[in-house]
Formats: structure tokens, sequence, C-alpha cells
């Protein structure tokens, strides 16, 4: 090499222009962006000189080397070369009910969008184990980092506590479901669960049918054509003026007016001041204070009308065990009926068995006629839909005489306990009037003339007249 040469090269080399390489950070140090300014005559660049760089200046999070070559190969162009991860704040607890209380107070509407405004669902229900409401616990958050490196906290979601009332339970600290049978109210973001129902005023139009598998109580009266239905007890303070009420233990303050409408049943005791024009049932026993017209009343066990009136007049009373009352009748003869001895529920399902087993019977008996067709004909000729008849009439024809055994066995328990109630009585304190019919067991006597301080029993196929005691 001669000096010439060596002179140009040293020239050359010191001609070079040196790159600038910028590398800026954004103000919150979530992104960083990179520019090459290579002028012409500049020396070139190599990648790992930049992402050296890039890191000297402290970005060292989120550094997208693809974009990093994009701006290697397009200097004079500004890029976002690294990003920052956001943090990610913790979702809040919440409760998600399981309870629709937005269909409280509205009417029920049938297929066709008819509003029935008798029930207006004023009311929500739910049964023992019911899940109420479940809550979504809080997220703590995802921390985040910047493109220098820094850890971003995360706010954590924020807690909130279940909404515990009365007469429910958390599970699992997670679901809350009902302790009890009863209807649901959130007060002050509380779920509770009251056994009772209290309609302050009359169940009508403004209220609409009520059905709670709790106790129901009514400030009012049960207006006509209205329906009151309970799995607990039902207090009425007014009356029931042609509405319908079943419960356990039914209270009504002042009486019934059935209206020849609706009717009362309890699984329990009626107790009531009086009942007129009604049908009126329960399977225990029956208090009457004051007197009992033109209504057909029956009890499991017994019915007293023992108050100031102590009156019955007209209808049919009818008794498991006992009738007690003061007056029965009136002077004009009016048409009375007192039967005791026969529970009317049992005697109502001992009739309804007969229908059934006259129906089973005759069903039996056509089964067994088909199958005395089909196994007159050789089994080897008979096609395959009659083997198939063959093997269904032959499982009908054991279905039905279970049945029909089953029935008979239950008619006799009921003749059983027929027989325990034959010495049902009726007792009147003060009189019976001529035109009372008295039904004891399966005997009955007109009563043709007046009778007073008397007990009418049955004794060797006859009903007795004995004194009240």
């Amino acid at each position: 090499m001669t000096d010439d040469e060596i002179t140009v090269e040293s020239i050359t080399k010191e001609e070079l222009i040196e790159p600038e390489i910028k590398v800026l950070v954004s103000r919150d140090r979530m992104e960083a962006s990179l520019e090459i300014i290579a002028p012409a005559g500049s020396r070139p660049l190599e990648i790992e000189e930049i992402i050296e760089t890039i890191n000297k200046s402290g970005v060292v999070f989120g550094l997208d080397h693809d974009v990093v070559k994009r701006a290697y190969k397009s200097p004079g162009v500004s890029v976002i070369c690294a990003k920052g991860q956001e943090a990610v704040n913790g979702t809040n607890a919440q409760i998600i009910y399981h309870i629709d209380m937005e269909k409280k107070g509205r009417p029920e509407e049938d297929e066709d969008g008819n509003v029935d405004f008798k029930n207006l669902n004023l009311f929500i229900m739910v049964q023992e184990g019911d899940l109420l409401a479940e809550k979504i616990p809080s997220t703590p958050g995802t921390s985040g980092t910047d493109v220098l490196g820094n850890i971003l906290g995360a706010k954590p979601g924020k807690e909130i506590p279940m909404p515990v009332g009365k007469n429910v339970q958390v599970i699992d600290g997670l679901k809350l479901v009902s302790m009890i049978s009863g209807q649901v109210s959130v007060v002050n973001n509380k779920v509770n669960v009251m056994p009772v129902i209290e309609i302050k005023e009359d169940v009508d139009v403004s209220t609409g049918n009520i059905e709670f598998v709790g106790d129901v109580i009514v400030r009012g009266s049960v207006q006509p054509g209205f329906v009151v239905k309970a799995g607990g007890n039902i207090e009425i303070f007014g009356t029931i003026s042609g509405g319908t009420v079943e419960g356990n233990n039914v209270t009504i303050k002042m009486g019934i007016q059935g209206m020849h409408r609706g009717y009362v049943k309890a699984k329990g005791n009626i107790v009531t001041k009086f009942i007129e024009n009604a049908i009126v049932h329960a399977d225990v026993d029956i208090f009457i204070s004051d007197v009992v017209l033109n209504s057909r009343i029956s009890a499991g066990k017994k019915i007293l009308v023992e108050g100031k009136k102590g009156l019955i007049v007209g209808g049919k009373v009818m008794a498991g065990e006992e009738i007690r009352a003061k007056v029965v009748g009136t002077h004009m003869a009016t048409n009375t009926t007192l039967e005791v001895g026969v529970n009317p529920t049992l005697r109502e399902e001992y009739q309804n068995i007969r229908v059934e087993i006259k129906k089973v019977d005759t069903n039996l008996e056509t089964t067994q006629k088909a199958l005395n067709i089909l196994k007159a004909i050789d089994p080897n000729l008979l096609p395959p839909d009659k083997r198939e008849m063959l093997l269904k009439l032959t499982k009908a024809q054991f279905h039905l005489v279970g049945q029909g055994e089953m029935m008979r066995n239950r008619m006799n328990v009921i003749q059983s306990e027929f027989e325990n109630l034959l010495g049902g009585r009726i007792k009147v304190s003060d009189v019976i009037y001529p035109g009372v019919k008295v039904v004891v067991g399966t005997v009955i006597k007109p009563i043709t003339e007046m009778l007073k301080f008397t007990c009418l029993y049955a004794e060797n196929g006859e009903i007795k007249i004995g004194t009240y005691k």
C-alpha cells in the first residue's frame, strides 16, 4: 500500500456521519418511541446496536422487535417500539338474586295476554331450602408494568356483605338460602323470609287472591269471589262474605256469610261466630259461638254451637263424633238435618272408592274376555300384533287386579273406622223442634215432637233419646 492510498482511506473514515438513535419515553412511561436518523453518508448500523441503545435508555419491557426492525429499515420514521401493560383493577363483588322481585304486584297474564286482576302477585313465595341470592366474589386485579420495568399496582375490587335478613342462611360463604317456607321481602338490602302474611285491609281487588305457604292474617274481610289459601293457619278479623278460604286452622272473628258461593275448609279446626248460607268443612272440629243458618257444615270429629244463642236452623250439619247445640230447628218446622257417626271425609272417600271399584271391575271383565279369546287361539298361529296385544292385556289384567285389591283394602279400613264412630252423639241443652231429622250412623229418626235437654244416640239398631249430660 502506497502513502497516497493510506491518506485517501483515512479521509474517507473521518467523513462518515454518525447516525442518531432517538428513544423517547412518554410521560406516563407506558410507551417508548424510536426514530433512527441516518443522513446520507452515515455509517451503517447494526440491529443489535439499536436494541442496546434502547435498553440503555431504560426501556426494558414491552419491546416489539418487529417494530424495531421496521424502524431499522425505514430511517427517519418515528415508531412506537415498546408498550407497557396497564394494570387491571379487580372487579367489585356483586349479588345475583334468584328471586324476581319485579314480578311483585304485577297481575298474572294468560297465554292470550289477558290480565287476571284477582292474582296480583303481591307476595313472592319461596320454599325451605330455595336459593335466594348468590354472591360473585371480588377479584384482586392484575398488576401492570411500564416500559421502564416499574410494577404498576392494581386496585382490588370492593367487597360487599351478604344480604342476610331473617330466616335465611349463608352456605359456603356465597349462597343465600331460605331456612323456612314463606314470603320474601327485601328491606334495607337484606333478604327476609317471613312465615306470616298480614293483610291490613279486605281481601278484594286491591289485594287479589292470597295463596301462601305459611300463616295468613287478614285484618279486614274476604270479599265475594276472592280466595285465601294458606299452608298454615288463617285468622280473619272480619267476615268471609262469599269468598273461598282454605287453611290449617281457620279463625273468623265475625262470621261466615256464604252467599251461596265459595266455601271454607280447614285441615284442623274452624272457629267462628256464625255460619250462614255457607259450605264449611273441618277435618277435626268446628266451634260456632252464635248460630248456624241454612248451611252445610261437616267436621271429622265435633261441631259445637254453644254460644249465647247456640242455634242450628236449616241445612245439614254432620260430625264424626258429636254435635252439641242449645237449640235445633224452629217452631216453623224448618228442615234441618243433624248427622253423626260417620266421618264426612271418610264417607266421601268411601263413595268415591265404590264408584272407582265398579269402573275397575268393568275394565277387568272386558280385559279378561279379550284374553280368553286370544288364549283360545293356537299360539303358533297368532300374528305379531295379536301377540303384542296378548302381552298388553296380560299386564293390564295384573294391574287392574292390583288396583281393585288396594281399593277394597282401603274400603275395609274405612268400614272399620265407621264402626268405631257408631258411638256418635247429638246433645241439645235446650230444645229440638219438630222438622229436624237425626241420623246416627245408618239409623234415621225424624223428630216429630219437641224434645228438651236431650241426648240422642244409636243402640241396638235404633236411636235412643236420653237426657243431656
